[in-house]
């Protein structure tokens, strides 16, 4: 993947706009990576958003974010499913465990429907929640 720099972004992008992104890339992922984006900024009112306009991943923010800065986690549309990643995620209390991986630092969530991510609503937003106050 390339870097910020080489990839335009968007920042705080509508619906519309993640709307013609995901219909370019992966129009099957349409309504999955919309309802996970809506359950991020449910979850995070206060969140800050940037879209990258060439491979639709989102990076979320609550305080400092950008290029030179961190983020706190990322939607990103994959073949067979949509990634909710947490940037400091092996330090989330999981109880449910729905977080996946074995690096460092990340986590992620790999979802494949709705209605899986309806499932899994009130896990997410529990380890979202916590990721965010990780960046306080």
């Amino acid at each position: 993947m390339a870097t910020g720099k080489q990839h335009p972004h968007t920042a705080m992008p509508s619906d519309d706009d993640l709307r013609e992104i995901v219909t370019r890339l992966q129009p099957r992922h349409e309504a999955l990576y919309l309802a996970a984006h809506a359950l991020v900024v449910d979850t995070l009112p206060d969140v800050r958003s940037e879209v990258d306009l060439v491979d639709g991943s989102i990076g979320y923010g609550i305080r400092q974010f950008g290029y030179g800065g961190w983020g706190m986690a990322s939607l990103s549309m994959h073949k067979g499913w949509v990634s909710l990643f947490l940037m400091k995620g092996v330090e989330v209390p999981d109880p449910e465990g729905v977080l996946e991986g074995s690096g460092k630092l990340l986590r992620h969530v790999k979802l494949r429907s709705v209605e899986e991510l309806e499932e899994r609503s009130a896990s997410l937003r529990a380890v979202l929640t916590a990721a965010s106050r990780l960046h306080d």
